[in-house]
């Protein structure tokens, strides 16, 4: 054992937390000063940030993107855009939040690769290929049918390879994310996601599909969700962070490795009890598998697992994860570790 690793099994789960860097692997953050406080409580260095709504034109992204990188600039001494790695370790360094720009759909770019070059000198730094539905590149989840990638699909993922940008597969159907790991010369990632072996869910993994992610050294983040994380045999019992680690340990096993797995909220900051509402009135309205009510019957003060209320609440997930079983080492790479080296791997050498 080295130095390092002896002294880090003489730390506390709040010193642990602490010395690590944090990582969130997928959120929606509000603009504000609750938000940095959160954050701030939380000792969350990283976030993976949804700039732009699914399914956007193009000027309207651009606006979004413009928003939040205006907002960065107002706060330089709290948030920092994260382009490379070094960026997250100074972000760490310096006590503030290094945001990374990802956003949930590629419809605003099409297949237009100079587009997508102009997406990258933005910002964007993780990209997921699809959301819902199907659109030119691949198939979305909530179709009946997934014919994989498409042709432009491909030559899709092979420019973000050049560019550096790490792909996304969370929204996809089963064959376009293998497919996209077929195609990608960096590791694939979901960056929110969660095991159906578990939870069935046409938002969830197969043990099959985590098999691959693990063979291509990818990564998936798991959500704390309750809809998510929700128990098959009791579907309205609201789940905790030993539910949230149960799905952890599933990744690990099937994967061969706890370098696979990581943490996503999927929190989304800006939504509200309203608009909820609004969307179950759509939802009720609709019979597209798209459409369906993918959150479950939760009420909106249990929406979220027991323990994980918002970003403040971090720390839990670290001490839910020693409660696990995981050694200091495995829950440093858990909480922001396994996204480090992902990212290290998707981004261009540059820019790590």
């Amino acid at each position: 054992m080295n130095t390092a690793a002896a002294e880090a099994t003489t730390l506390s789960a709040t010193e642990l937390h602490a010395a690590a860097t944090v990582v969130d692997g997928s959120t929606v953050i509000e603009l504000s000063d609750a938000h940095l406080d959160r954050i701030r409580r939380g000792g969350v260095t990283a976030v993976n940030h949804t700039v732009t709504k699914p399914y956007v034109d193009t000027a309207t992204a651009l606006r979004q993107v413009n928003r939040c990188r205006r907002w960065i600039d107002e706060h330089p001494d709290d948030v920092l855009l994260a382009l490379t790695v070094a960026d997250i370790q100074r972000a760490k360094a310096e006590g503030k939040e290094a945001v990374i720009l990802g956003p949930q759909d590629t419809e605003m770019i099409g297949v237009d690769l100079d587009l997508l070059g102009t997406f990258y000198d933005l910002g964007i730094r993780v990209l997921q290929l699809t959301y819902q539905r199907q659109n030119l590149l691949g198939a979305g989840c909530g179709e009946e049918v997934d014919p994989g990638l498409t042709h432009r699909g491909r030559a899709f993922v092979g420019a973000m390879n050049e560019l550096g940008i790490l792909v996304d597969v969370s929204h996809c159907g089963e064959r376009t994310g293998l497919d996209a790991m077929e195609v990608s010369e960096t590791p694939v990632v979901v960056t929110h996601s969660f095991c159906d072996v578990l939870s069935p869910h046409i938002r969830a993994k197969s043990d099959a599909f985590l098999r691959r992610l693990g063979e291509q050294g990818g990564v998936m983040g798991i959500t704390t969700l309750s809809g998510f994380l929700y128990y098959p045999d009791a579907p309205s019992r609201r789940p905790d962070l030993t539910r949230f680690v149960e799905h952890v340990k599933q990744v690990v096993e099937v994967t061969g490795g706890v370098e696979h797995v990581a943490i996503a909220t999927d929190y989304d900051e800006t939504w509200t009890e309203p608009m909820r509402i609004a969307q179950l009135q759509s939802i009720a309205r609709s019979t597209s598998k798209e459409q369906q009510n993918l959150l479950g019957d939760f009420g909106w003060n249990e929406r979220r697992a027991i323990g994980m209320d918002d970003a403040s609440d971090f720390p839990h997930f670290t001490e839910a994860l020693l409660a696990g079983g995981f050694t200091p080492d495995e829950v440093t790479k858990v909480l922001g570790g396994n996204w480090l080296r992902v990212l290290g791997e998707a981004w261009k050498p540059g820019d790590r």
